[in-house]
């Protein structure tokens, strides 16, 4: 097939939808990081409808994160979690915007010194002078009392899932070790996984597997199989976003396979997530690559597309990143399909 409806050109439009989507959902939710559902519908009655986001800030922790992962993907083979974690550091050392209490623990650990987050373009990141990255990451969870399950990882895994939609094996090794540099809790790394797997069907327009089957398919610990039972809810509120669990990890992979499974659409989705509250910069960005996987980047408003690349003047565009994972995963316009 030709022309613009050619199945190349598809996974094209998905794949910058995906990273278009992180991108636009991460802006969208913003604002209202850690806003409680009720308080975000007293002020948006309608739903968070509008990108409120400044000019001129450095990319979000969401999006800063997942465009290291796309850059370390760029640049090699495989993914390796000594180079994610002096990544990570440089990136919190010169800039570090919104950085989670979990990934600047581990980042301390591997650094030597406590990542100096917020002082200001210009800064030159220190030599790193601690412990491994995985030793790093293993320490900070353990010393959590094994409890540390934030969402950090999931946030900005999608671009692995463009690099190797083709290759299942590779996806999931890769995604492994991009969670477990910062975030070593199983439950982390398993929902990082699934996630990927959702996302790379979605850009490749495989059919999705069941939830339940995966599951067993996989033999998950016992908290991610049990956030996949009863799977896709009717609506994100019903995932409880806003509640005491805000944050989770299992969390927000259940936000990604609502959109997967239930969205009815990319705008009323990314709405309907980003309303539900609690991390919404998180679960935006989450929905956002899901979404625009699913629907494509020509479903996603033209008013969140300008604003992307409005407010993120003389970075790399987002769908021309998702054109260079592309051609890695050989399924560029005029090759394989």
């Amino acid at each position: 097939m030709s022309g613009p409806d050619a199945p190349s050109a598809r996974v094209q439009d998905r794949c910058r939808g995906a990273m278009i989507g992180l991108a636009a959902g991460n802006l969208l939710g913003v604002p209202a990081e850690g806003w409680p559902r009720g308080a975000i519908r007293r002020r948006y009655p309608d739903g968070v409808r509008e990108i409120e986001t400044g000019p001129e800030q450095p990319d979000d922790d969401d999006l800063a994160q997942a465009l290291i992962l796309a850059a370390a993907c760029l640049e090699g083979e495989s993914l390796d979690a000594e180079d994610l974690d002096r990544r990570f550091w440089e990136w919190a050392e010169e800039n570090g915007l919104g950085i989670g209490l979990l990934t600047a623990d581990v980042l301390h650990r591997y650094g030597g010194a406590a990542p100096r987050v917020g002082q200001g373009r210009g800064v030159t990141a220190r030599e790193p002078a601690g412990c491994s990255a995985l030793e790093a990451a293993r320490t900070a969870w353990e010393e959590s009392g094994r409890q540390a399950a934030g969402n950090g990882a999931v946030m900005r895994c999608a671009p692995l899932a463009i690099r190797w939609m083709d290759d299942d094996t590779a996806l999931v090794r890769n995604t492994v070790v991009s969670a477990a540099a910062t975030h070593y809790d199983p439950r982390c790394i398993w929902s990082a996984v699934l996630v990927n797997l959702a996302v790379a069907s979605l850009v490749s327009g495989a059919a999705l597997a069941p939830f339940g089957i995966a599951g067993d398919r996989l033999q998950l610990p016992a908290e991610v199989a049990g956030a996949l039972s009863g799977l896709p809810p009717a609506a994100p509120e019903e995932i409880g976003l806003d509640g005491a669990a805000m944050g989770y990890t299992l969390k927000a992979m259940q936000v990604a396979l609502w959109c997967a499974r239930r969205a009815p659409d990319f705008e009323e989705a990314m709405v309907a997530v980003v309303s539900a509250g609690g991390d919404t910069d998180t679960n935006g960005a989450v929905a956002g690559a899901v979404l625009g996987a699913r629907f494509g980047c020509r479903a996603i408003p033209p008013r969140w597309r300008g604003a992307v690349a409005r407010l993120r003047p003389g970075r790399q565009p987002m769908e021309a990143w998702a054109d260079r994972l592309l051609r890695l995963s050989c399924r560029a316009p005029g090759e394989r399909h």
